[in-house]
């Protein structure tokens, strides 16, 4: 199994800017000092309270500078808010200055804030998505092409430099919605999903996937990447209270700031219902907290049940963990969860 950091770069109260960036680097280093496998970049726009990673890409490029192992991925680019000529240029930048260290993750979001502050209409945003997505493949394989689209036009041009990774860099694209699913499996893709969704239904959906993967002819097994959030201490009562104060933190954030700007009633209301849900409860089901041997256990499942064959680790799940508690569960994680899936 792969293991990859999730992170948000985090800006806490009374931190500036330039301590959220100098600290969230540090933690990108230190995951390659101990060991994972990859580091994974979130994007936000408009959310002072919450994050400084507007720009992931630009972030990816820096974090390559500084690192020699460690891959680097997005999670995940919003395609719909891009000129996707642009972004195929600079994510084969990446793939370059890494040298071919670069995963593409890619996604639509599900909040509506990012589009409106952008003008773009969040009505067009599964269009204009597999609309770049496929103007950013040519771009990266043909030599020089043309494209008419519904959002794009683009006459006889040239992208420079193509990846480093032939034919492209690996592709992995975020899943939320049942169709959706089913799409990006006949696509062939890689997928990310969230431990956000119940248990029996995220089987269901992926089970669309795998179905509508093998009606295309994509042969080999699939690529499936769980995104959750994960705290490892040396007790069970230290994994549930240490990050106990950040977890309801994310969650009243969620239910507060974020489900006003759902793309959708059911994102909306499961934003809102979280909150109400038990602390203990979200340990049970949504949350992978807990001794390295609690830790194993917990991921054996998720593999047997779902099939995964990454995850996306949340180290910091809200923001508010004290920086020298994430190194000591990232710590953990790599000496006594790790070496039980290699």
């Amino acid at each position: 199994m792969d293991f990859g950091m999730f992170t948000d770069f985090h800006i806490r109260q009374n931190m500036t800017q330039a301590e959220a960036f100098e600290e969230s680097f540090h933690q990108v280093e230190a995951a390659e000092t101990l060991g994972m496998d990859a580091v994974w970049l979130a994007e936000h726009h408009f959310s002072p309270d919450r994050s400084v990673l507007a720009s992931p890409l630009v972030i990816a490029s820096a974090i390559a500078a500084r690192t020699s192992r460690i891959r680097v991925g997005l999670a995940v680019q919003v395609l719909p808010l891009t000129n996707p000529l642009r972004i195929a240029e600079e994510a084969a930048t990446v793939d370059h200055i890494s040298k071919g260290r670069f995963n593409f993750g890619i996604g639509r979001s599900g909040l509506t804030k990012y589009y409106e502050g952008y003008n773009v209409p969040y009505a067009e945003s599964r269009g204009r998505f597999l609309e770049a997505l496929d103007i950013i493949l040519k771009a990266w394989i043909k030599a020089q092409f043309s494209h008419e689209g519904a959002y794009f036009s683009f006459q006889n041009v040239t992208v420079v430099p193509k990846p480093l990774q032939q034919p492209y860099p690996p592709i992995r694209v975020a899943l939320a919605s049942p169709e959706t699913f089913s799409l990006i499996g006949s696509m062939g893709h890689s997928v990310f999903v969230s431990a956000n969704t119940p248990l029996p239904q995220l089987r269901e959906r992926l089970e669309l996937y795998a179905k509508a993967r093998q009606a295309a002819g994509h042969s080999g097994s699939a690529d499936i990447a769980l995104r959750i959030p994960a705290y490892v201490a040396e007790t069970a009562e230290r994994a549930r209270v240490e990050p106990e104060a950040s977890t309801k933190h994310a969650i009243q954030y969620g239910a507060q700031e974020l489900s006003g700007f759902a793309a959708s009633q059911e994102t909306a209301e499961r934003l809102q219902r979280r909150a109400s849900v038990s602390y203990d409860e979200l340990l049970k089901q949504r949350l992978l907290f807990g001794t390295p041997e609690a830790i194993v256990d917990r991921l054996q499942e998720y593999q047997e049940e779902l099939g995964i064959s990454s995850v996306v680790l949340e180290m910091n799940y809200g923001g508010q963990i004290p920086y020298d508690r994430i190194i000591t569960s990232m710590r953990l994680l790599t000496e006594k969860v790790v070496p039980k899936f290699k």
